[in-house]
């Protein structure tokens, strides 16, 4: 199991130390999508995402019983889910996990959510991660989905503050 974690984070699932904007700019793009109410998927996905879709999911609300119903998940931000957490409150839990965690902050909120912490993983290691959610509405007004991303790094490479 250790091996598999190892494997899972070598470069591609934390982010390098040369971006490590992306809360920001997915906030950015939200904000350029929404024009005076919620973006939809849609129109943040036209509004420029780039690279970024790699750390970026989205769950649709109404199909999200009891767990996240992902409608879009990144190729990065999906190796999340097989790298667990240790500790009391966290044992069991996979940094995807603590990432959804406050999709229902941004849908009470009607605003963006931020997050940032440091984990522990199942071998001892630290990262640090920085997250953010924030709601979506098909139709501009009623709050239908929830967009989320991560970032992270190893804490040996905590020093610089996240940007």
């Amino acid at each position: 199991m250790l091996s598999d974690v190892s494997e899972l984070f070598s470069e591609p699932v934390v982010m390098p130390a040369t971006d490590r904007r992306l809360t920001r700019r997915v906030v950015d793009v939200w904000a350029r999508a929404a024009r005076g109410q919620f973006p939809s998927w849609r129109a943040m996905q036209t509004t420029g995402l780039g690279d970024d879709l790699d750390w970026i999911f989205v769950v649709d609300c109404e199909k999200s019983i009891g767990f996240p119903y992902f409608i879009y998940i990144g190729d990065h931000i999906g190796k999340l889910a097989d790298v667990f957490l240790c500790g009391a409150d966290e044992f069991g839990l996979s940094l995807l996990d603590k990432a959804t965690a406050d999709i229902a902050a941004a849908r009470e909120r009607a605003a963006p959510h931020f997050r940032e912490e440091t984990l522990v993983l199942c071998d001892g290691r630290r990262v640090m991660m920085r997250a953010v959610t924030a709601p979506l509405a098909d139709d501009g007004q009623t709050i239908s989905h929830v967009v989320g991303a991560v970032n992270g790094r190893f804490a040996a490479d905590i020093g610089a503050p996240l940007a």
